[in-house]
């Protein structure tokens, strides 16, 4: 939790100091995402928490949630400052970009289960030959004895 924090503090730090010395918002896409990665970081531990796998005290996730808000709205006068229409469009992208993760990660368990599957037919498909092999294998000599 801590260490999500510090990256989102340092990330903010870095864009609050980049806009104060004339650079462009967006030439700092990297602290941004940092920002936004730490941000989200946080969420889902609080959404753990909430349901019972507690990893963090209850004081220290509220905290850091409140720190990381407060810093959002920051971020958003800032882009608001910069252009008009520009913490919209952050959002929207933001909301684009965890869709598109959610999607590459239904893609991944789908992949992983078809490669399971794979592994698993492959290895029934040996064992069965193996039977097979190994039962003509020991009839062999009953089959070429002489009665």
């Amino acid at each position: 939790m801590l260490a999500e924090l510090a990256m989102a503090n340092a990330a903010f730090r870095v864009i609050q100091e980049s806009l104060a010395h004339g650079k462009e918002l967006f030439e700092m896409g990297e602290h941004l995402a940092t920002f936004s990665d730490a941000g989200r970081a946080i969420d889902q531990k609080a959404k753990l928490a909430r349901k019972g796998s507690e990893q963090e005290s209850d004081l220290e996730l509220f905290m850091a949630q409140e720190a990381i808000r407060n810093k959002r709205e920051q971020l958003k006068e800032l882009m608001i400052r910069t252009r008009h229409m520009m913490w919209d469009d952050f959002l929207r992208f933001e909301g684009d970009q965890a869709k598109e993760r959610a999607r590459q990660k239904i893609l991944e368990a789908k992949r992983r289960a078809k490669r399971t599957d794979l592994i698993i037919t492959v290895f029934g498909w040996v064992i069965g030959f193996a039977i097979v092999g190994g039962a003509l294998f020991g009839a062999l000599p009953m089959f070429l004895s002489p009665r």
